[in-house]
């Protein structure tokens, strides 16, 4: 916890605080403590094992329609104490400040949703006497109230202890919402089988289709680990075959993302375009290892067979549904705006989206990264070089959005040892990544590298 923002530790200990209080608040209202007590059992059976979203950020669990039931047959306070409860039994290892706080926050909206089903007329009275349909009313009022500050709490913390700009955090939990709002006819269900004589069974009757959601949810969550542990190894592969550019693809996806939030870019667009910023250069492994990790200016059939990538690249992900948008940003990153790039010549809008993007994330991250051929420069030196080359070798828009995202949140360099066989006072065109390029073209005397500044 000590790693955190100050302003995420003090709203962390604001929710703990007012979750605590709005359960202890059942110590001084009269209610059923079997009803509680089943309640509870009934709550940590549902959210025993959440499941983590693609967002990574955030996980879903199948309680809310026990927490929102709790609301309508217990009252504010019982319900509070129940989500509390059932929250702080849940397995798993984390943080003992996480689990506290996601414990309270619950709590709290818990507690909000029955304040709010009190009243809103047709509400705030024994469940078990409530007039249909008036009463629906307020129990929608109420499970909107209770999904909506759940979403609020935990956006609020995911901004300050991620640092991820609010309006991504929203499109990133967007995911939860259907399925949330779905969750509260079930919890209604619980509520009104319950009251109506069926007792706790009622919780029986609807638990195994919960567990059979939290299941589904399961599996969403495998399916997007078995997608990260694809494009993983496809990294691999590629990083084995040059020592200087391990971690490049990350950094890239890393920036593209970057920019990209500052653009408020929808969120599922957002994950697709990590992962083409990770994917970008898989078609190296199509080219030597030698051509890799030269350290020496390239022929033109080198610099021909270099350019290759890129197609290479979409061909190798072919296939792999879940990629879709991101094989455009793989193919045309080495497009320039002014149309002299590669392999398609694309200028201007033509240019995916995506690529656009991932040109000025890897332009940058090679700019700032050690390479075989020659030294890291300062993120000031790379920022520099990206606005000069702006409108012509990149986007404008997309140059804007980086500097803006680095400058809000800093960048880490790539700093490493240069290959005693390069003289740092000699520029080599050989990354199309590093707009420079153009100016060593006038030391090396040979027509290709002229034609390009980009980076490979």
């Amino acid at each position: 916890m000590r790693s955190l923002p100050h302003p995420a530790v003090a709203y962390i200990f604001v929710v703990m605080l007012a979750g605590c209080a709005a359960a202890a608040s059942v110590a001084v209202t009269h209610v059923s403590w079997a009803q509680v007590v089943l309640l509870t059992v009934l709550f940590w059976a549902s959210d025993f094992a959440p499941v983590v979203t693609r967002t990574r950020l955030l996980n879903v669990s199948t309680s809310f329609p026990v927490a929102f039931a709790a609301v309508l047959l217990a009252g504010p306070a019982a319900a509070s104490f129940v989500c509390l409860a059932g929250t702080l039994g849940r397995l798993g290892r984390i943080a003992w400040y996480k689990r506290v706080f996601n414990a309270c926050q619950v709590a709290i909206c818990a507690f909000a949703a029955g304040w709010v089903y009190d009243v809103i007329p047709g509400g705030g009275q024994d469940f078990a006497l409530a007039h249909f349909p008036r009463v629906l009313v307020a129990a929608a009022f109420a499970g909107f109230a209770q999904w909506s500050i759940n979403q609020i709490l935990v956006a609020i913390v995911i901004r300050l202890t991620a640092q991820i700009p609010l309006r991504n955090v929203w499109n990133g939990m967007s995911e939860t919402a259907f399925p949330s709002l779905g969750y509260g006819f079930i919890g209604l269900m619980i509520a009104v089988l319950w009251a109506g004589g069926v007792g706790p069974v009622a919780g029986l009757l609807v638990l195994a289709p919960m567990l059979i959601a939290r299941w589904a949810f399961k599996q969403y969550g495998e399916q997007h680990k078995a997608y990260e542990a694809t494009v993983a190894s496809l990294i691999r592969a590629v990083e084995t075959k040059d020592y200087y550019t391990r971690g490049h693809s990350e950094r890239v996806s890393k920036a593209s993302v970057m920019l990209a939030e500052k653009l408020n870019m929808r969120g599922d667009r957002l994950e697709m375009l990590r992962y083409a910023g990770m994917l970008h250069d898989v078609g190296k492994l199509g080219v030597p290892t030698k051509l890799l990790q030269k350290t020496g200016p390239l022929d033109d059939e080198e610099f021909a067979a270099i350019k290759l990538h890129p197609t290479r690249g979409v061909d190798m992900v072919t296939g792999i549904e879940f990629l879709d948008e991101a094989m455009q940003g793989i193919r045309h990153h080495h497009e320039r705006i002014d149309g002299l790039g590669y392999p398609d010549g694309l200028k201007g809008d033509e240019i995916p989206e995506f690529a656009r993007a991932i040109a000025v994330a890897d332009a940058f991250d090679s700019m700032t990264s050690t390479r075989s051929y020659r030294g890291a420069r300062s993120v000031e030196a790379a920022i520099a070089e990206l606005r000069h080359w702006s409108g012509t070798q990149f986007d404008p828009v997309m140059v804007g959005a980086l500097i803006a995202a680095v400058e809000e949140r800093g960048w880490e360099t790539s700093v490493g040892p240069v290959p005693e066989t390069v003289d740092p006072s000699v520029l080599v065109p050989r990354d199309h990544d590093d707009p420079s390029a153009d100016v060593a073209a006038a030391v090396i005397p040979s027509q290709s590298y002229g034609q390009h500044a980009e980076a490979f």
